[in-house]
């Protein structure tokens, strides 16, 4: 990655530095994204100073800084910083010399916006969904802009925020990383022959270097891509003139925005405007055979669709998804995925006007948010729990953990099935948990669902009822009964709180016959009375034992 530079000069009066303590006024600047180096200027030092002698810099907090060399002259005192990749949120840098000092404090940004209604680029710094700092101006963009992208090694490419007339024809502009040089790097017409303009344009840069563009003339979608190569000249081509979407309408396209993963998974923001629908979109390019599921319905913190007109969305490094409107900075909070409704909230962070796009050069994996499960159910038959579960869109997701209680309260995992990795469709999933030998009459089953870094959330549980059979093993000996003598032989855990009752009952449901007998534990074997006043044929033995009943079949012959 190459090296980042931003000078901050603080001018200091002279009455201030014939003070014992000379302090300069935090500023609120944000330096340029991803590691790489600032320098830290301060000036008009030596009135009180003194030109030579031994000044220290140090900086509050420390981690993920490193301080480089010193240099000092008659005026200024000089500093190189070096932020790693993880540096994020506010740094306050002291230069001392004896008693006297001075600071000046750096905020690290981690999410840029095209801000004052697309006139300014700047930087936001926000952490798991808390503000920081922001906007901070980076630099002006030579055209007013409302689409924007940041590549890995800190180039920013952005294209015009007007579209009227232009018949599907756009520029995609880029600049260095200090905001200088901003030249046009490629043009291309996105629809062709169809000479409709282009109501919705967004792009990303994704990890490899690679320019992603999604637009929309609110009949068809388009994905063009480029190969981000600073501010050189680049070739744009489309590779789908037709973006297949799964459970979603191109019109929902009228706002929005992209950012890519790490994995190169798009993640598409459709936003059918105020008052309308926000929804999230995945999907792998595939040439001219992409498609984009949709995945979430944003709400509000009260669970009302998302009324705001969404511009702009962009990653943190923890894989947390941030969107702009023109009114605020909102985060989308995973915690809060309902996947029986199929919808996440989202907050605001920052009640800030004129944003038109967001961007970053943070390539999470994947975003923290789950895989959607669609349906989990469970049933009770001979002995074992039959559960049953269905998904939809398993993009990152690598598998299920099944856990089972007997106390609704602590579970043990008793087993584990993969992801089958269908993306575009819903997905079937079936265990069965064999509970012959295990002890409790209750049991609640849950689903751990793990994506592939290790994020996790748990579905809803599901209770399930075993059933209480004291008596096992029923058979009548013998065989067919033919001299009108049977005997019937069982198993029972435990003596009856009542006399068993037996009776025989005909095909057309007639009681035949009835005699009660005492269970013992163990092994019992009791005698059928009066069979030889019965015809030949078929017949139900039933045995009731307070709530439990069980029959077997049985035939007499003659």
């Amino acid at each position: 990655m190459g090296i980042l530079c931003l000078c901050l000069i603080l001018t200091l009066p002279a009455t201030e530095l014939s003070a014992q303590n000379v302090s300069a006024s935090p500023q609120n600047v944000i330096r340029p994204f991803g590691p790489g180096t600032v320098s830290i200027s301060l000036n008009r030092l030596s009135a009180d100073w003194g030109n030579s002698g031994t000044y220290v810099w140090s900086v509050s907090p420390a981690i993920g800084v490193t301080i480089g060399s010193y240099s000092q002259s008659l005026n200024t005192a000089n500093v190189t910083v070096a932020f790693s990749s993880a540096a994020i949120g506010s740094y306050t840098f002291t230069l001392t010399r004896g008693s006297r000092s001075a600071t000046v404090t750096v905020n690290v940004g981690n999410i840029a916006a095209s801000s004052s209604s697309g006139s300014t680029i700047s930087a936001f710094t926000v952490l798991n969904g808390t503000y920081i700092s922001g906007p901070g101006e980076i630099f002006s963009p030579s055209v007013q802009t409302a689409a924007l992208g940041l590549s890995a090694n800190g180039y920013y490419y952005y294209l015009p925020a007007d579209y009227s007339g232009n018949n599907g024809v756009l520029s995609v502009y880029a600049t260095n990383p200090n905001g200088a040089g901003s030249t046009i790097i490629g043009s291309i017409d996105m629809n062709g022959s169809n000479n409709n303009d282009l109501g919705f344009v967004r792009l990303a840069i994704d990890q490899s270097g690679t320019g992603w563009i999604l637009a929309g003339d609110n009949t068809t979608l388009y994905l063009a891509k480029f190969t981000a190569n600073g501010i050189n000249s680049t070739t744009i081509t489309v590779i789908d003139p037709s973006v297949t979407l799964v459970n979603g309408n191109v019109s929902t396209f009228f706002n929005g925005d992209i950012c890519i993963s790490g994995n190169g998974t798009i993640y598409a923001l459709g936003n059918s405007g105020n008052g309308g629908v926000t929804q999230i979109f995945t999907g792998t390019p595939n040439g001219a055979s992409t498609v984009l599921t949709k995945k979430w319905d944003l709400v509000n913190q009260h669970g009302n669709p998302f009324s705001g007109s969404v511009n702009g969305t962009a990653f943190d490094a923890l894989g947390s998804l941030y969107i702009s409107t023109s009114t605020g900075l909102f985060y989308i909070n995973q915690n809060t995925v309902n996947t029986a409704t199929g919808t996440v909230q989202c907050a605001l962070v920052s009640n800030v006007s004129g944003l038109t796009d967001l961007a970053s050069n943070l390539f999470p994996q994947q975003s923290a948010l789950p895989v959607r499960l669609v349906s989990f159910t469970g049933s009770y038959l001979h002995q074992k729990t039959i559960l049953n579960w269905e998904t939809e869109g398993e993009e990152n997701f690598s598998y299920f953990e099944i856990h089972r209680s007997n106390n609704n309260s602590d579970y043990n995992t008793i087993d584990t099935k993969l992801s089958a990795c269908n993306m575009n469709s819903r997905q079937g999933y079936l265990f069965t948990d064999d509970l012959s030998a295990v002890s409790g009459t209750m049991f609640t089953y849950r689903l751990k669902m793990v994506d592939i870094d290790g994020q996790f959330k748990y579905s809803d549980v599901i209770m399930i009822r075993k059933e209480i059979t004291s008596i096992k093993g029923i058979t009548i000996n013998p065989t067919p009964i033919i001299n009108g003598m049977a005997t019937v032989r069982f198993t029972s855990q435990a003596a009856g709180s009542s006399a068993l009752s037996v009776s025989v009952v005909d095909l057309s449901g007639k009681i035949v016959l009835q005699q009660q007998n005492k269970v013992y534990e163990g092994n019992n074997s009791i005698s059928l009375n009066g069979l030889e006043r019965l015809q030949a044929g078929a017949y139900i033995l039933h045995i009731a034992n307070g709530s439990e009943q069980q029959s077997v079949k049985f035939t007499i012959a003659r």
